[in-house]
């Protein structure tokens, strides 16, 4: 493993795991690079790329000092993203995929919500894009601007902000003891249930300031594989964690993904594979779930229905169910 290092600590470390994204990877890099909010460093973490991206993140070390460069065998986003975490010298701790970018202001505004309101983590809305860079017609509408409690995060982990580890700023207390689960798919989700349980406080700034991109080869466009049953266990354990703490809508809510990912699973899985021994484990795993869901009196007229309204009309159901209102873009003070 090689490294260049800044010498100065900054207030915020910027991760970014670089694997055979040469075609986007300028674009992210300069999006952050543009941030109102000058006092961070940038941690790409080559994690064994056999394309340009290499001699692509060298290149762009040599031109800003706030860059490091760590290049390392291929181990998989997490074991990238494990890599920047041992490495990060801020106070706060972002993370962006590679593939991605950032409106100018998301640092600076993330940054702000969350040191006013003594929050341990703030939150951004997505703007989504299609892979050739137009605007998807898929928008969430996920946020508005408020502070909220530890515990209505947990509430409302459902929502895509609160899940993607993107989209956050995290104090860096926060990954003291925490490291992503290594060989595994939806990293975020699974780690979700253990940031929040930690927080007392979430700012949420409810401006699309992370864009995100559609990648046709990514993960979550990838065909269905073993390695997909990932997130029927990802979604498990957020299942647990809204149990744990009595958010019958939203386990309820995560038992519905859970379904419905696991019957896609079952169509796009070869026939011979469909017995298969892992398939039988979600298959139990699916089971529990929803015995525990219905042991905590989850299966309600009312989750039913919020959940049918969710399939159809997500931003719908933000509004209804959490009173979100989008918020207009405004300077920073």
């Amino acid at each position: 493993m090689s490294e260049k290092r800044a010498e100065s600590r900054p207030e915020i470390s910027v991760i970014v795991p670089v694997y055979k994204v040469e075609r986007y990877l300028n674009e992210c890099i300069d999006s952050i690079l543009a941030q109102t909010f000058t006092d961070f460093e940038l941690i790409l973490v080559d994690d064994g790329s056999p394309d340009g991206c290499p001699a692509l993140c060298d290149a762009a070390a040599a031109k800003d000092s706030r860059i490091r460069v760590i290049h390392k065998p291929n181990g998989g986003v997490s074991s990238a993203r494990n890599a920047g975490l041992d490495a990060v010298r801020g106070n706060w701790i972002g993370f962006v995929d590679s593939d991605d970018s950032i409106d100018p202001s998301y640092y600076e505004k993330l940054h702000q919500a969350a040191v006013q309101s003594g929050a341990e983590i703030a939150i951004g809305d997505i703007l989504y894009f299609e892979a050739d860079g137009s605007l998807s017609g898929y928008q969430e509408k996920a946020l508005q601007t408020e502070v909220i409690s530890g515990d209505e995060a947990i509430h409302r982990m459902r929502l895509t902000p609160f899940i993607h580890l993107t989209t956050r700023l995290h104090r860096r207390e926060l990954f003291d003891t925490l490291r992503f689960p290594v060989g595994k798919n939806y990293e975020d989700a699974f780690t979700t249930p253990l940031i929040l349980e930690q927080v007392t406080k979430v700012a949420c700034v409810g401006e699309p300031l992370y864009h995100y991109k559609f990648n046709p080869v990514g993960i979550v466009r990838t065909k269905f594989d073993f390695k997909n049953l990932n997130e029927v266990y990802a979604n498990y354990a957020l299942l647990e964690c809204a149990l744990r703490h009595g958010k019958k809508d939203t386990a309820y809510l995560q038992y519905i993904i859970m379904k419905n990912f696991a019957r896609k699973i079952r169509r796009q899985l070869p026939p011979e594979k469909r017995n298969d021994a892992q398939v039988q484990q979600m298959e139990a795993c699916l089971k529990k779930a929803g015995a525990e869901v219905r042991q905590a009196g989850a299966f309600t007229v009312q989750n039913w229905l919020e959940a049918e309204l969710r399939a159809v009309n997500a931003p719908l159901y933000n509004r209804c169910k959490y009173k979100i209102r989008q918020t207009k873009p405004k300077k920073c003070r």
